[in-house]
């Protein structure tokens, strides 16, 4: 079995200079884990990730990170049709 890496605790000071986090829950499966996408500077860039409740907390405490919107989520799938589909979701007709 693998090892778990200690995540280094940033100082008020980094996490003041560092670049925004962002996390946008997506949803919570079937044991209760939380699965999300966690994106640094632009969340249009993002991991997905999933994490036990308690650690999903203690992960965004961490990290300081900022919740999307609805708004801002659906700026990041609509940048995300684009690059896929090569138009906004408004803009599909059709896709398979």
């Amino acid at each position: 079995m693998g090892t778990v890496s200690q995540l280094k605790r940033r100082s008020h000071q980094e996490q003041a200079t560092s670049p925004q986090r962002y996390v946008r829950v997506t949803r919570q499966d079937h044991r209760g884990y939380v699965e999300f996408q966690f994106s640094i500077g632009d969340p249009s860039l993002y991991l997905e990730m999933t994490l036990p409740p308690e650690a999903f907390t203690e992960f965004c405490r961490e990290h300081a990170v900022r919740h999307l919107s609805d708004e801002e989520a659906r700026r990041v799938d609509a940048a995300e049709d684009i690059w896929r589909y090569g138009v906004a979701s408004e803009e599909k007709t059709d896709v398979d």
